[in-house]
């Protein structure tokens, strides 16, 4: 069943803006960020994208175990290491794409808690200001896992993206770790969690 109370989380001066972020380790500063892909979307459509990819920091070293991981996804990394652009380049268009949407963006991640600390860090080091946050300096962020789980009263594990039924994820492009598709995605299970009521027994 849907609602349209569901929908409302944001007011008319917000819009989502849902992120994923591609990188050679967990820590920024000591790793780095090797794409970046956000997707501006209302309750209702996709409105705007954003994907680039970027140099990765003279100073930071890849993280092992990470580096493990990539070497199983040639394809991604292939993707993510081709066409990269400087950092300032990219943050700097990447704030000038936020601003530009005549919004305040809310930033919606899965996990947040990774996305976010990049993309902080980024914009701060790079273009000197974050858009997602107000004049307080608080932030605007939204975890999708997080709100699965409250909105539906499931486990957080069973709130990841893999153990979501198909009535949530339907029209969800393939997770590929090429940014803007898992992007595209999180946009689409956010508008659908937002109109459902429940989930699907």
């Amino acid at each position: 069943m849907f609602s349209c109370y569901n929908a409302i989380m944001i007011n008319d001066s917000q819009i989502y803006i849902a992120v994923d972020i591609e990188a050679d380790g967990p820590t920024p500063g000591l790793h780095s960020m090797l794409s970046l892909a956000a997707v501006a979307t209302t309750p209702e459509k996709e409105i705007a994208q954003f994907y680039r990819k970027i140099q990765p920091l003279k100073e930071a070293t890849p993280d092992p175990d990470t580096m493990l991981w990539w070497q199983n996804q040639p394809e991604a990394w292939k993707e993510v290491t081709t066409n990269a652009e400087p950092a300032e380049a990219v943050m700097k268009d990447f704030c000038a794409w936020l601003h530009d949407l005549n919004l305040e963006p809310v930033f919606v991640a899965h996990p947040v808690a990774l996305d976010y600390t990049f993309v902080s860090y980024y914009l701060y080091r790079y273009a000197h200001e974050n858009p997602f946050t107000n004049e307080k300096n608080a932030t605007r962020t939204l975890d999708i896992r997080s709100f699965i789980a409250g909105k539906f009263g499931v486990s957080f594990n069973d709130a990841h993206r893999s153990r979501l039924p198909a009535a949530l994820t339907e029209g969800m492009p393939e997770h590929t770790h090429k940014a803007i598709d898992d992007a595209i995605g999180y946009g689409v299970l956010i508008r659908r969690m937002l109109r459902m009521d429940r989930l699907p027994q």
